[in-house]
């Protein structure tokens, strides 16, 4: 694969890292629970909790895009089945969080 067909592939997962990632700081560093949770929505029991755990969910799928625009090199399929897994990963995890620390 060249190097501009590989840009073009995997340019939406690396888009994708980005933007993970900038909600990972929003919500590890800044602690701004409002940047996911909706404005209009009931505030969690523990905000600086979720606002930890949520930041670590992110940053955990913020590594998994990432890891997928560097395995879409290989095998796209590969790709799909790793952040498919992932996704379904974080699902239940945030599900776990959002029970935990929700409202």
């Amino acid at each position: 694969m060249t190097g501009e067909s590989y840009l073009s592939t995997a340019l939406i997962p690396l888009l994708m890292t980005v933007v993970l990632a900038y909600y990972s700081f929003r919500l590890l560093v800044l602690q701004d629970v409002d940047s996911i949770y909706g404005k209009n929505k009931k505030k969690p029991k523990d905000k600086e909790g979720f606002a930890k755990a949520a930041g670590k969910l992110m940053v955990f799928l913020t590594i998994a895009s990432l890891g997928m625009a560097v395995i879409m090199y290989w095998s796209v399929d590969f790709a799909l089945i790793e952040i498919g897994v992932c996704f379904v990963i974080f699902g239940v995890l945030w599900k776990k969080m959002n029970e935990k620390y929700g409202e």
